[in-house]
């Protein structure tokens, strides 16, 4: 199955770099999964999603739960998919569901978000929280074992 893992963030953010970190480390250790890093997970994304059968976005959130958390959200239009807010104030899920009432035929039929919640992410450092830093190795992880 062709996927591309989408990471959103800010680098120099602390912890809101988590989803960068994320596609820098399967970019590392595998060819066969396609990645891009964005600063936003906005309308940009929707091209780059074109033609793939899986997508997954991850992202820091900060929904006030144990910093390290990780939080899965498998996108089915067959209900009213959540609203999910982090750091950078945009919605995925409206820009996702922007995407399939534009391009219905080229959306992938398998979108998964993943939020890893942030612990800090306003000192500027590229160094993520050690909690943080642990939830990504984990979910670099269980994308690599659904490659």
């Amino acid at each position: 199955m062709r996927t591309l893992v989408i990471g959103v963030g800010n680098l120099i953010r602390c912890d809101d770099g988590a989803g960068i970190h994320v596609v820098n480390r399967i970019r590392e250790r595998t060819a066969s999964i396609d990645t891009l890093d964005v600063a936003l997970g906005s309308i940009e994304i929707l091209e780059a999603m074109k033609g793939y059968e899986r997508v997954i976005i991850v992202d820091a959130i900060e929904t006030g739960a144990e910093p390290g958390t990780v939080f899965h959200v498998n996108i089915s239009w067959d209900e009213k998919p959540p609203v999910i807010t982090h750091s950078h104030g945009v919605d995925l899920v409206t820009t996702i569901e922007l995407g399939h009432r534009l391009f219905p035929d080229e959306m992938p039929g398998d979108i998964r978000i993943i939020g890893i919640e942030a612990e800090n992410t306003f000192t500027l450092t590229e160094v993520c929280t050690e909690k943080v830093q642990a939830a990504i190795e984990k979910v670099v992880e269980e994308i690599l074992r659904i490659e």
